[in-house]
Order: C-alpha cells, then sequence, then structure tokens
C-alpha cells in the first residue's frame, strides 16, 4: 500500500488549477510512457478514464472511476474522488483546490494498491517511494500549466 498526501501552492486561482487538475485526457503529458482513454462527455460520478503506460505490448490500465465530482464552488474549493479499478493496481485518490492567500493550495491524496494483495507487501516500500516521486513531478508540472495560463 502507498498511501500519501502530497501538497502544492501556486499563483493561479483555483479555478484555472481545476481545470488543468481535471484535464484527464492530459494526464499522459505528466505520466511516462502513458496515452490516456476517457470516457464519452464530461467527468461526473460514474464516468471514467485509463492511463496506458508501458512500451508495446508490456503494458498496464491503470482504470479509474469517478466517484465524486464537486467543482469549485463560490468559495473556490472543489474536489473530486477516484476509484482505481484496474486489474493491477486498487486504491483511490481524492484531489482538493481550495484557495490559498491569492493563489491556490492543491491537495492530492492517494492511496495505492498492487494486487493481487498478498503483493501488497513485497511492493509497498518501493512503490510509496516512486510514487511520491512520479505523482510530485506530475503535480509540478500541473502546477506550472496553470501558472502559465494565469499570466
Amino acid at each position: 500500500m502507498a498511501d500519501f498526501l502530497l501538497t502544492r501552492h501556486c499563483a493561479a486561482p483555483p479555478t484555472t488549477v481545476w481545470d488543468v487538475v481535471t484535464d484527464f485526457a492530459a494526464y499522459g503529458d505528466w505520466m511516462p510512457l502513458t496515452r490516456m482513454q476517457v470516457d464519452a462527455g464530461g467527468p461526473r460520478p460514474g464516468w471514467g478514464f485509463a492511463g496506458v503506460s508501458g512500451v508495446g505490448r508490456f503494458g498496464f490500465s491503470d482504470s479509474m472511476l469517478v466517484t465524486a465530482w464537486e467543482p469549485p464552488d463560490a468559495e473556490g474549493v472543489g474536489r473530486f474522488r477516484v476509484v482505481k479499478t484496474g486489474r493491477l493496481l486498487g486504491g483511490w485518490a481524492e484531489i482538493r483546490v481550495e484557495p490559498d492567500g491569492a493563489g491556490t493550495r492543491l491537495d492530492w491524496h492517494e492511496d495505492v494498491v498492487v494486487r493481487p494483495l498478498p503483493f501488497k507487501r513485497v511492493f509497498a516500500p518501493v512503490l510509496g517511494r516512486a510514487s511520491v516521486w512520479l505523482y510530485g513531478r506530475a503535480l509540478d508540472a500541473m502546477i506550472a500549466r496553470a501558472d502559465g495560463r494565469h499570466r
């Protein structure tokens, strides 16, 4: 199990950060060797997307289902939650944006589980460090894009 919380701050307003973080089709820009597949229509509870990662025949699909969808309200607070539904990766992620001074605070809380569950203990230490590094880089790139749109 890799349970981690990453927090980032940026100058862009919450709606701009929300737009970048919820552009699921663009997640391939943040994750190496990944292309995205998204359901038709816009995100909402029951809507799904998947990151297909790997090279050639060697890869896997990290599929997710949106279970909560609350775009920024009048105060600028928004959140969404997804559940991982793939054969290899399970768990969930909850992402929240909120005003922070003149900008935004972004919290990314995720719990990734390698399936089948007996592998959980074996892979947990490596998965935890790798997840923090990988998602940290992705969030930094998302924040840079949001700040670039804000300028």
